[in-house]
């Protein structure tokens, strides 16, 4: 017999224990069973549950309370002023006695909350840099050294990315104290 015959027989025999022998059989017909029940008694109760859920009757919901009638009022103040107007809050900074910069003249563009800018670039013109301003749905030039916002805010840089301001701001009832802000460029989507 040569050597390859021999291992082949070798292997065979293995194999053919494997198959005729009946425990290895009985025990994996045995296994395939019990896990095979398992799954059917889980699958049942599953469907059982699903079964009475779907069937189960919910309660009603209770009624919703009864709505009070609307009874409609007149606006009384519809003739006054708007007490949050920009005029108006422009004109109440415009007569503060105490004012830091008392001397100096206001500007336009002093009336507006800083919050209302935006800034949309940068304008250089004859070597001046001007930042570009939207305010109130008007576009604006501004430089360096003029004022915007109602804090006394005075530019004092301009940059590509943003106008950087000094602001005054008061605190307690005489002290005023620098702050330093800025307007970043606004980026369109």
């Amino acid at each position: 017999m040569s050597r390859t015959h021999r291992t082949h027989r070798a292997r065979g025999s293995a194999w053919s224990g494997l198959q005729a022998s009946p425990r290895v059989m009985a025990a994996a017909a045995l296994a395939v069973g019990l896990l095979g029940a398992c799954g059917a008694s889980d699958e049942d109760a599953l469907r059982q549950w699903m079964d009475a859920t779907r069937n189960a009757r919910a309660k009603p919901p209770e009624p919703l309370p009864e709505a009070r009638p609307y009874v409609a009022r007149e606006y009384a103040a519809a003739n006054a002023p708007e007490p949050f107007a920009q005029a108006k809050i422009g004109e109440l900074n415009k007569t503060l006695p105490d004012s830091p910069e008392a001397g100096r003249p206001r500007q336009p563009l002093e009336d507006y909350p800083l919050e209302n800018f935006k800034m949309l670039g940068i304008l250089k013109k004859q070597g001046e840099t001007f930042g570009i301003v939207r305010v109130d749905n008007k576009i604006h030039h501004v430089k360096v050294g003029q004022y915007l916002g109602q804090s006394y805010g005075r530019v004092v840089r301009i940059t590509d990315q943003e106008i950087v301001l000094r602001e005054l701001v008061r605190e307690g009832v005489s002290e005023w104290k620098e702050k330093m802000t800025s307007l970043k460029l606004e980026v369109s989507a």
